[in-house]
């Protein structure tokens, strides 16, 4: 049902997936540090009514290492596969550093997005350099494991060894509390990653100009310009949900067509990792559909 392909534009080499040609084009925008494997739990329902893509950031994935690696670079990017790959209107659904990025190009090219699903991701910069410092430790230690050169035994064990220190769980590793398969799928996604994409990140907790220098391209002011329907989709803090209230407020109150629901039994990746996706699903390909 899904085949991996290329896209080739200028400077950049792209890797992506799609699917049969079932209806209207939808396409995923995934995390940072993840891939287009992030939504595999949800697409293959997907392809029953739409044709689905979904694209590896630069640096991501199958994708060339082919920095920088900026807000700005992101966005742009999705611009330009929309319009050389897909060659038609898309409805967007991206969590996390793909939302953000999904927002930027609703709002500049409205033409481009028909609707938008937006996943437990930051809208306001001021939350996005909060999240950079309460999960440095994530940072810093992706940045050092992010394509380390080791057998695959030993890279999941690196990764499950990794300290953390964040707001929603005791300090320890990584691995606490999960199983094999868990950090295994965290593993994979960290070996292909180029370690510039979360140097930044790494360096921004302490960085004023590193910061600036990663969001370049972001403003939160521009929602005021989507003119598309968009589902805000808010995660639980208590799980690592980082969309904060006070953010979807202002987002409600700028975006015209804007609806939100609060999924208190998700965290931040909205059960991907987990594939405990039924919910999500539900919400998802409903609001897809009722904007078809």
């Amino acid at each position: 049902m899904l085949t991996e392909k290329r896209y080739q534009n200028k400077d950049i080499n792209l890797n992506y997936a799609e699917g049969p040609n079932a209806g209207p084009p939808v396409l995923f925008l995934h995390g940072l540090t993840d891939r287009w494997q992030f939504f595999l739990p949800v697409m293959p329902t997907m392809t029953m009514n739409w044709h689905v893509y979904a694209l590896d950031f630069r640096g991501h994935g199958a994708s060339k290492h082919t920095p920088p690696y900026r807000y700005l670079d992101h966005i742009n990017d999705t611009i330009s596969f929309i319009k050389d790959v897909i060659g038609e209107p898309v409805h967007l659904y991206g969590t996390a550093l793909g939302g953000m990025a999904a927002l930027m190009v609703a709002a500049r090219r409205p033409d481009l997005v028909k609707s938008l699903v937006f996943g437990d991701a930051n809208i306001k910069l001021d939350y996005v350099r909060k999240v950079i410092v309460d999960y440095h430790t994530f940072w810093s230690g992706w940045h050092k494991l992010a394509s380390y050169p080791a057998e695959l035994d030993d890279y999941v064990k690196m990764v499950s060894n990794m300290p953390i220190n964040i707001p929603w769980r005791e300090p320890g590793t990584y691995g606490d509390g999960l199983d094999y398969v868990s950090v295994l799928n965290k593993a994979l996604y960290l070996r292909n990653l180029d370690p510039e994409v979360v140097r930044a990140w790494s360096e921004s907790a302490e960085d004023d100009a590193a910061f600036k220098t990663l969001t370049t391209g972001y403003d939160e002011d521009e929602i005021r310009n989507i003119q598309c329907s968009v589902l805000f989709i808010q995660a639980n803090k208590e799980k690592g949900g980082i969309l904060a209230d006070d953010e979807v407020k202002f987002a409600l109150e700028r975006v015209k067509r804007a609806q939100h629901i609060y999924m208190p039994m998700y965290g931040h990746n909205l059960g991907c990792y987990s594939w405990e996706t039924g919910a999500l699903l539900r919400a998802v390909n409903t609001f897809l559909m009722a904007h078809r």
